[in-house]
């Protein structure tokens, strides 16, 4: 049951008030947990992560001050609004390929902690994380209907003309046909199976709730409302009926089906929220929950996956091509795979730059672009040779950062009457790409680079 709960309002990458006695007994040993919370130069700092969740103690239990639980609520100190991003992420051709290789690193986009309690906020508090479970119920349902759906063993009775089905009901038979001179049929009983059970009930009727809740910021034509089209028609045979929460305690996930235990525990959590607050959108007065269920999206990773998203908007794919993500450029010459690296060398056998761009004819890199979720007002070090090694391994003329920011921008630096880099190489543009959520400008923006 969610509680009356004291809200810490923060900033993601930020110094916290360590005046606050709050801040002292959080555990700092599992970031994860608490939004990546840790201490850097005897400073306590928030991470690169947002949304809305429990703070813990070193005990792992909830922290409380007067039966009031604490509960901290991060957003993007560059103003990014991530339900933007993870709209233009998600319908992305290479969403799969993104989830991939964070979940080969053992990281995640976001995480929705299911497990945990509701939290009650405040009539005000500004969270979209409705949009979040339904993405991720989404996502999770496709997975499970590309599985196969639990069909349930039940015994069904019929009469039969010239045929055998399983075997006769011999005391049936005889009063409903043999009595009446049809010799030629036969009340048969036999085992059938069906996915009309209870569990697919369940999870039909939370896919067509989170089907509302994404229609609000997706288009028809998105990737996300083609796997709710490929969940509706897995489900054709199951029947639509109304939910009620005692139906959990009849859905079994067991044996086989042991799959179908993660998306049950969804469906429960997403089917308990209440409502009773309403906001007005387009007009219209829209139910919003005032109860929402712990998360965290990590930002790092989400606005390198926007950046790109935005650039293959941009560029003209008649001329220009990006390379693959997460494709690795092999140190040694000849070398294409890890297997082939020379062993017992100091340099790393590899990089992987955030994007290349091509020309489509020639194959031949004209850009690299490293995506930074961190302020453009300080250099960093590590950052530059970071680029710069990129552009050795590429040797391409322009090369650049990504930054988030409010509204989106580029500039060139100016070291030359040429505005390039005075290197070893000819002619090395350096650009600087500040993207917000105006995806027009940020387009406009890209554009530069390739003008």
């Amino acid at each position: 049951m969610a509680r009356d709960v004291i809200i810490h309002q923060v900033n993601d990458w930020s110094v916290l008030n360590s005046r606050e006695e709050v801040w002292t007994k959080v555990d700092l040993s599992v970031p994860e947990i608490n939004f990546g919370i840790h201490r850097f130069q005897g400073k306590l700092w928030s991470s690169g992560y947002v949304g809305v969740g429990r703070l813990y103690d070193k005990n792992g239990h909830y922290l409380q001050s007067g039966g009031k639980e604490h509960i901290i609520v991060v957003t993007s100190q560059y103003g990014m609004d991530p339900w933007i991003m993870l709209e233009a992420v998600m319908t992305d051709s290479e969403y799969d390929d993104y989830i991939a290789e964070m979940d080969a690193e053992g990281k995640s986009l976001f995480h929705v902690f299911y497990d945990q309690p509701l939290i009650k906020l405040s009539q005000d508090t500004e969270q979209d994380g409705e949009l979040l479970y339904a993405l991720s119920y989404v996502t999770s349902c496709y997975s499970l209907c590309k599985k196969g759906l639990k069909k349930t063993m039940f015994h069904q009775e019929e009469n039969y003309s010239s045929k055998v089905r399983g075997k006769i009901e011999i005391k049936k038979n005889i009063r409903i046909n043999t009595c009446k001179g049809r010799s030629d049929r036969f009340y048969c009983k036999y085992i059938s199976f069906t996915e009309d059970n209870i569990e697919n009930r369940i999870l039909k009727a939370t896919l067509m709730k989170c089907k509302d809740i994404i229609g609000r910021r997706f288009p028809p034509s998105s990737e996300v409302s083609k796997r709710i089209a490929y969940c509706q028609n897995t489900f054709r045979h199951v029947k639509t009926v109304r939910i009620k929460m005692s139906d959990f305690n009849g859905a079994d996930a067991s044996g086989l089906y042991m799959y179908y235990k993660p998306l049950l525990q969804q469906a429960r959590c997403i089917n308990g929220q209440k409502y009773y607050a309403f906001k007005s959108e387009d007009g219209q007065s829209v139910a919003k929950s005032v109860f929402t269920i712990p998360y965290m999206i990590n930002m790092e990773a989400l606005f390198e996956f926007y950046a790109r998203i935005v650039l293959k908007r941009t560029i003209n794919v008649d001329k220009y091509a990006l390379d693959r993500y997460s494709k690795r450029l092999y140190i040694q010459r000849g070398v294409n795979d890890i297997s082939e690296v020379e062993r017992g060398i100091h340099l790393m056998p590899y990089c992987i730059p955030d994007i290349i761009i091509r020309d489509k004819e020639s194959q031949k890199p004209i850009a690299v672009i490293d995506a930074k979720y961190k302020p453009n007002t300080r250099s960093e070090r590590a950052d530059t040779h970071q680029l710069l090694s990129y552009v050795l391994l590429t040797d391409v003329k322009r090369c650049g950062f990504a930054f988030p920011g409010s509204k989106s921008y580029a500039k060139i630096m100016n070291a030359t009457d040429a505005a390039s880099l005075p290197l070893a190489v000819d002619s090395l543009d350096y650009y600087e790409l500040v993207l917000g959520n105006d995806l027009e400008n940020a387009s406009k923006a890209l554009r530069l680079i390739l003008s």
